[in-house]
């Protein structure tokens, strides 16, 4: 087995994030990240992924502007649930170890949410992680949250300022949205048995002026999970870009290690090589006609992971110019 270098193509920036809490030191959770580190390392390919990107909703109840939702809509509105069990009975037969139940829309719209999440976990599923603009939260659907099994939830939140805040989150309210995120957490801290992880998102927008990202992980830091900062990619093109790319130099030498992690599969049943491929620019299959072991180990997928295992990626159009092969300089000129 050849060892080779990779990384996570998570767009964080470090001294921001905790460790998962003690409630996620089982044996099945230990085991589920080691595959996640050493697959790619290793070049492991399993008959499914460890994690299966269903992007099954395709509708927003907000218009952010940095958002590729103000340019391209990619799919139908929903995955119906029938088939979002069909994927997950036929990838847990071989041992799916995650779920992230996503989108290029909003997770929380979907009418059977709570059932999705309680499907898979009664299957065996160790990881269902979701992201949320966090506007569905409240006191009810909070508790029904905590108790569908759900173990991360990542929330875009991206000011701790009202105003900001409402400007970058069009469409939602500041203090509705904080309060329900307070109440979130009040409830999972009253449940210690729970394992819902809670982490905050913020897209660093301004990457010379600290003071509101200082002011967001001064909020949040003490009472979330985890933080994470992300970098402000610009969506409106055809191919996102970092915005602030002089900032950065791009890795020759990269390697995507989600080519051994995970499959997207859209709401239409279309696979696709990245979660960044909305606009189906490299597609590997199609549930309706395709297993998932048959897209997961197929020439399409095969292809891209040879390639970039061999310094190659760029020969990929959708690969060539990704955000994740760049890395930030370590004095900005």
């Amino acid at each position: 087995m050849i060892n080779v270098k990779t990384r996570s193509i998570s767009p964080e920036l470090p001294g921001t994030d905790k460790k998962l809490g003690p409630v996620f030191h089982d044996e099945k959770w230990i085991a589920y990240r080691k595959k996640w580190d050493e697959y790619p390392a290793y070049g492991i390919v399993d008959k499914v992924p460890l994690q299966i990107d269903l992007f099954a909703v395709d509708i927003c109840n907000l218009k952010c502007p940095m958002c590729p939702r103000q340019v391209f809509i990619p799919g139908k509105g929903y995955m119906d649930f029938s088939f979002v069990k069909a994927v997950i009975d036929q990838a847990t037969e071989h041992g799916l170890c995650a779920l992230n139940f996503a989108g290029l829309g909003e997770p929380t719209l979907y009418p059977e949410l709570f059932a999705v999440i309680r499907y898979a976990k009664e299957k065996g599923v160790v990881d269902v992680n979701m992201h949320t603009n966090g506007t569905r939260l409240g006191t009810a659907f909070n508790k029904n949250l905590i108790e569908s099994g759900l173990d991360r939830l990542i929330i875009s939140l991206d000011s701790a300022d009202k105003e900001r805040y409402e400007r970058i989150r069009v469409g939602a309210k500041f203090e509705k949205v904080y309060a329900a995120v307070e109440d979130l957490i009040k409830q999972r801290n009253e449940h210690p048995q729970t394992r819902l992880h809670i982490k905050a998102n913020f897209i660093e927008m301004d990457e010379s002026d600290p003071t509101e990202k200082n002011k967001f992980i001064s909020y949040w830091e003490n009472k979330l999970d985890r933080i994470a900062i992300l970098r402000y990619l610009d969506c409106q093109s055809e191919e996102e870009e970092l915005y602030h790319k002089a900032n950065y130099n791009q890795d020759d030498n990269f390697c995507c290690p989600e080519l051994w992690r995970r499959l997207v599969i859209l709401s239409d049943g279309t696979a696709t090589l990245c979660p960044r491929d909305m606009k189906k620019r490299y597609v590997i299959g199609d549930i309706d006609k395709q297993t998932v072991s048959e897209i997961w180990e197929g020439v399409m997928m095969q292809k891209a992971r040879d390639l970039h295992r061999n310094g190659r990626f760029k020969e990929l159009d959708l690969c060539k110019d990704c955000p994740d092969s760049y890395e930030k300089k370590s004095v900005v000129e």
